[in-house]
């Protein structure tokens, strides 16, 4: 199998600077037609810069300089996870859960993978898959190895947990 990048991506910024574009351009122009004054002074100056400065920045903000980051590599034997200035490889034979939860006053999910050693934690704002598709794509790999991962239950109802564990055995057998 080939390896699955999971990275960022600006589409958001994208689309907000492309609005602000769309905002700025009729103003500059209109500044530009009818703001010019006869006498030209400070003040002057700082309101003109107003509509070309908006639309710098909707250009700003459209047209990212920097490529997006690879927050997460999955190949048939390990996790490469790149958060900022560490980088983490996880063994998938080393892998024991993924636990999807949300922080506390945060507005997206996160993900942990958990070995016996270490936990790396993978935010998932402005990334290539949701959540879920990326433990789908964990457990496919390791099916490969004879495992896969199971959603826990809590005792209460059987309500779901928000952990995957890795368990050994086929994912399609059949509960007796």
């Amino acid at each position: 199998m080939t390896d699955i990048a999971v990275q960022e991506v600006f589409r958001s910024r994208r689309v907000a600077g492309a609005a602000l574009m769309f905002i700025a351009f009729p103003i500059t122009l209109m500044w530009l037609r009818f703001g010019l004054p006869l006498r030209f002074s400070f003040a002057n100056f700082v309101f003109m810069t107003g509509g070309p400065g908006l639309l710098f920045f909707g250009l700003w903000a459209a047209f990212p300089q920097r490529p997006p980051a690879v927050r997460l590599l999955i190949s048939d034997d390990r996790l490469v996870v790149n958060t900022g200035k560490r980088q983490t490889v996880i063994a998938l034979d080393d892998l024991i859960c993924v636990t999807k939860d949300r922080p506390l006053l945060a507005n997206h999910d996160r993900l942990t993978l958990e070995t016996a050693d270490d936990k790396a934690q993978l935010y998932i704002v402005q990334m290539t898959h949701e959540a879920a598709d990326i433990i789908n794509l964990i457990s496919v790999r390791l099916e490969g190895r004879g495992q896969h991962l199971v959603e826990g239950r809590s005792d209460v109802l059987g309500a779901r947990t928000g952990v995957w564990e890795v368990v050994t055995g086929n994912p399609f057998e059949r509960g007796g």
